[in-house]
This record gives structure tokens, sequence and C-alpha cells, in this order.
């Protein structure tokens, strides 16, 4: 292998983002992923994302940065990801829905970047979605829509090549040799690598890296099921569309996925160690989600975790971690959100599901991502904790850790990211989603 400037632990679309970006700088850089690239999350999200439209706010924000980068995607890589831009739509059913809205909104006019939105009642709403025929009040609608999760693996990966990055699949890190407040080498199952720096980009699996390295993160793992149907009509669905208990996306094949809604989600917590050391933090959500979120025993990957502890303690830190996670999915549940939108949308009462299939989220207690220097460290950077939001925030949050790793310095601000703020005191956002 040759030698690395930067070193990125995790092949799923934070660390490929950050990798093309760094390259485009002059780096070289070498990632290192336990699997296939996007293996995780990052092929099994529904990526819905944020665009331009409207005036842009003041600040360049990391959704406002992404916004504009996913709008020029195609034309800067040179590599199709499938771009839907026909709108993001939240369907509002009753009361409950309407307060959830109102938190909702203040917080995406202070961040979106292009915080426009507006509310149409159900006579503009049907007039120019005449498929919309069931029950609601309002429909709020925004600048977005949504990509193809398996296209921008693709093209990444494609971009990673054409610039000369070196993408090694199934090569699990195993630990750090670190020497004062460096770490002068990466060791995997296979090598030893020792570049200049060191970017941990590995979702799930982030925490049990930084913990290496003395940097603990109160990451909890929310399973995020989701299903697909057959091939439906164009245009059931428009854009991305969210109710209270289902989110929805027609892809251009015709198959429309079918995800979690914004006040009920169906996640399930998978049980693991690290809940013990944060229940003081995690605990006030969960019980006020308790409706919502339901626990489960994964065993095969608590045994993992088991086996990963055992280790580290017989052979000084060394860790493992599952490769092919392959997280169930509840049909029930899912049969039941193809209702809730069918309720919504007719058409889809004639739809079936035919695939299954689960990703996990890294949430983090403040939903927002961690971006910057590993506390204690002086060559390690970290970017994730994205809580479900990695495709809203992925290409801006990985030009700004591009700029800040390569010359100290960012255009857009995310001292709100820093990693230090996990130190302190840390609050529960009221909303998971």
């Amino acid at each position: 292998m040759r030698e690395a400037d930067v070193l990125i632990i995790g092949g799923g679309l934070i660390g490929l983002l950050t990798a093309v970006e760094l390259a485009d700088r002059g780096a070289r850089v070498v990632v290192l992923e336990k699997d296939d690239v996007g293996f995780e999350q990052s092929c099994r999200s529904v990526a819905a994302i944020n665009l331009p439209g409207g005036a842009p706010s003041a600040r360049m924000s990391l959704l406002r940065s992404s916004a504009e980068q996913w709008a020029n995607f195609e034309t800067r890589w040179g590599y199709g990801v499938d771009l839907n831009a026909d709108g993001w739509y939240i369907v509002i059913e009753n009361e409950l829905d309407r307060q959830w809205l109102e938190v909702e909104r203040s917080t995406w006019q202070a961040t979106a970047g292009y915080p426009e939105s507006s509310l149409l009642n159900v006579s503009e709403a049907r007039a120019r979605f005449p498929q919309m025929q069931g029950h609601f009040v309002e429909l709020d609608v925004r600048h977005g829509g949504h990509v193809d999760a398996f296209m921008v693996m693709r093209a990444l990966t494609q971009v990673a090549r054409d610039r000369n990055i070196e993408v090694r699949c199934g090569e699990m890190v195993r630990g750090f040799q670190v020497g004062g407040d460096r770490v002068l080498a990466v060791t995997t199952v296979k090598n030893r690598y020792a570049p200049s720096l060191v970017v941990i980009a590995a979702g799930l699996w982030s925490p049990d890296l930084c913990n290496q390295l003395g940097f603990h993160i109160p990451m909890q793992r929310v399973r995020a099921p989701a299903a697909e149907t057959g091939p439906m009509p164009p245009g059931t669905i428009p854009g991305f569309l969210r109710g209270a208990t289902f989110g929805a996306k027609q892809n251009r094949n015709g198959t429309v996925r079918i995800t979690g809604g914004y006040r009920i989600s169906a996640m399930l917590h998978d049980l693991s160690l690290r809940d013990g050391r944060d229940l003081g933090i995690w605990l006030p959500a969960l019980w006020q989600n308790r409706k919502d979120v339901s626990f489960r025993l994964d065993v095969k990957a608590l045994g993992m975790e088991l086996t990963s502890v055992l280790a580290g303690l017989v052979r000084d830190g060394d860790m493992r971690f599952p490769q092919r996670y392959e997280p169930l999915s509840s049909p029930r549940d899912r049969e039941r959100q193809l209702a809730d939108l069918a309720g919504l949308i007719p058409l889809l009462r004639h739809a079936r599901v035919h695939r299954y299939f689960s990703g996990v989220m890294d949430l983090l207690p403040d939903l927002e991502p961690v971006l910057g220097q590993v506390p204690g460290t002086t060559n390690v950077y970290i970017a994730g904790g994205f809580s479900g939001h990695g495709y809203m925030y992925g290409p801006g949050a990985c030009a700004a850790m591009a700029e800040l790793i390569w010359t100290g310095r960012s255009e857009v601000d995310i001292e709100p990211y820093r990693p230090e703020r996990l130190l302190g005191p840390l609050r529960m956002r009221k909303q998971i989603f």
C-alpha cells in the first residue's frame, strides 16, 4: 500500500465524501472499510435531502451547504444519483401533528439555510396532488427531495477511483498504537498503517474506536426498519412525503420505499453494553418516547460486543466489530405503515411489500453531528453521530471537515458540532425526529 496523508476509517457516505473532498485538496487518502462500501446505513437510508429554494439564510449553515452541493452533485462529480427535486411534504392530520409541526418548523427555519416553508389547505393540496384523497387538514411544503442511496455510493466509489483513493474493503480496524497525544499507527486484521492523520467515520462503531483514545461518545443504536413495495404508477408519491406514522418516497423504477413517521417512527432500540454508562442521559427521553420505541435484544450484535470487550482485556485494546451486520425488520409494523400511507393515497391499497430491511442510526442526545478533532489527540478527527440525517448534512459536513483537516479552518461554522461539547452536560432534544 502506498503512503497516505490521511487514513479514513469507514467507507460509508461520510467516509467516502470526506475522502474525495480531501483528495480534491491534494491529500493522498486511504479508506478502510470492514464490509463493502455503504453496506450499513448509507445504502439503507431513504436518502431524503434539503435543496435550494427561496431566499437563503444570511449564514452558510451545514444544511445550506449540503443543499447547494446536492443540487450540483451530478455536475461536480460527473455521475448520476437519480436526484429528485420534487419537494418535501409533511402531512398534518390532527392537533397532535400540528403541535409537532410548530416546534419542528422553528428548528427548520433556524437551521435549514433555505428555510422557506408554506402550508397548503386540503383544497390547495388536492388540486396539486389529486392522488391524496384520504383525510388530512394541511400539507407543509418545503424545498427538497431525495437521491438514490445505492447510486450515490456507486458514484462516490467511482470518484474515489478517479482520484486514486485506495478503498480497502473487508479490512477491519483492530486498534491504535498511540504515542503521547498522537496515533502513530492503525492496525487491522491484515496490516499496519502509519498515516499522518486519521479520520474516524465509522458510523455506529465510532464510539468504540474513540474509547480507545480516551474520548467517550454517548451514542445509542436505533434500528430504523423499512420496506419497499413493487412498482407503482409514476407520481404515486410526490417528492419525499412524511406523515405522523410513515415516511415514503418513490424510486425511479416505481417501487415505493416506506419508513417511520415524524411522531411515530416504530424505531427499535437494540440493547447494548453502552446503555448502562449513559442511562442518565437517555432514560428521560426513552421514557418520554416509550410508546414509540421498542426495546430489542440482538443476540448476535451483543455477542460481538462482548467478544470485543473480552478481546480488549486479553489483547490490550484489540477491537472486534460485527461484519455483514443485517438487523431484522418487523413485517407487521411495515404493513401498518403501508396501510396508513394507503389511507392518504388510496392507489396504494393494492401495493404489496416485496422487501423488508433495516438500517441502524447513530443517535446522539442533541441530534447534532460530532465534527472535529478528537479531544486529547493532535492527529485524529471524527465525523459521525448524524442521528439519521447523514444525507441531509453529509456534503456540507464533509466539505467542512476536509477544509478543517487540510487547512486548519472551515468556511462553514462547525463550532456547534465540536466534539468537546460531549464532555459537558448534554440535554436531550424534546423531539427525536
